[in-house]
């Protein structure tokens, strides 16, 4: 019983110590509006002034032609990791970032155009959390740590975000990229190594066919009544229908085999000449990053903090005087 009353004490003193602690929280919140609206009564025109800077700002920035979009490519990566492709994005982006219109100029082989309307550049790891060859999710905030990245990201897989002023352009972009890639030296060194490496298997798996085929007509020379092999289409002896007897080709396995190898070869050949592979194309969202609400929000809340320091300070303007002014 002791124990029980104990027990319901200390429930209920934890109860009361967190309401009291939410209770001061909000009171401290509302001190601090409180606070604010009295700074904004007071001074009236200086808020007025700081309101109107914000909204015209925020108009300013989220003007048509400097609205900035962004969008997501998901790339397959032939030849080379995801931490080289990650290193030459990076690279790109700091000439975004830097505003070196001729660096980007140079460096993607694009108008002056479109380098002045890209703003932002980067690379995400697609990551396989639990090893199965099945995609995850995808590190869109770059919070994975390094060790982890390299232990589960997906190594032939990037998404690569781009932030551009304009929509249209995400396609000029796209299509930039990928030769960006593709003239790098050591990539394409590699990409040809790979396409010669597919080709001699190709041949390869070509000469096993003929050699199968030799095998066939020598089993039939040696015994021409037995050069096909029956098997029943139900592999359970005591099943309640009867057998269905059908017959293949003596080395039916290997042939067929040979063929599904061919195939993955021809169709990755086919599908993967280039550096890379776009498996999704930039679709940017309608929404803007720099709409005006959003701006409008930000800004705001940038203009009050000042407004409230350009107040404090006129307010206790004469006690500053007065500390500045004593000797030292």
């Amino acid at each position: 019983m002791e124990n029980e009353k104990n027990q319901e004490m200390n429930i209920f003193t934890m109860t009361s110590r967190v309401g009291r602690a939410i209770y001061g929280v909000i009171k401290w919140i509302l001190s601090i509006l409180g606070y604010i609206l009295r700074a904004a009564y007071q001074y009236k025109l200086l808020f007025l002034v700081f309101a109107l800077l914000a909204i015209a700002y925020s108009v300013y920035e989220s003007r048509e032609d400097n609205r900035t979009y962004e969008g997501y490519m998901h790339l397959k990566l032939n030849d080379g990791e995801s931490v080289l492709y990650q290193t030459l994005v990076r690279d790109l982006n700091e000439y975004a970032k830097e505003k070196d219109i001729d660096g980007l100029m140079k460096e993607l082989d694009v108008t002056e155009e479109l380098a002045k309307r890209i703003v932002k550049l980067d690379v995400h790891h697609v990551i396989d959390k639990y090893r199965d060859t099945i995609v995850d999710y995808v590190d869109y905030k770059n919070c994975v740590p390094l060790g982890d990245t390299v232990d589960f990201a997906v190594p032939d897989q990037l998404v690569i975000s781009a932030r551009v002023k304009g929509i249209e352009e995400f396609a000029q972009l796209e299509e930039a990229l990928k030769k960006y890639f593709s003239k790098n030296d050591y990539l394409v060194s590699l990409n040809i190594a790979r396409i010669k490496l597919q080709e001699e298997k190709e041949w390869m798996f070509h000469n096993a066919l003929l050699n199968l085929d030799s095998l066939q007509k020598v089993e039939y020379f040696k015994n021409p009544g037995g050069n096909y092999l029956e098997f029943s289409s139900i592999g359970e002896k005591k099943a309640s229908v009867p057998f269905i007897k059908a017959k293949k080709q003596m080395f039916y396995e290997d042939m067929r085999k040979v063929f599904e190898i061919t195939g993955k070869i021809e169709e990755d050949m086919s599908a993967n000449l280039d550096v890379v592979t776009v498996l999704s194309s930039f679709h940017p969202v309608k929404s803007a990053v720099n709409s005006f609400p959003k701006l409008l929000f930000c800004n705001g809340l940038i203009a009050l903090i000042l407004f409230l320091i350009v107040a404090m300070v006129w307010r206790y303007r004469k006690d500053i005087r007065k500390y500045l002014s004593k000797s030292i």
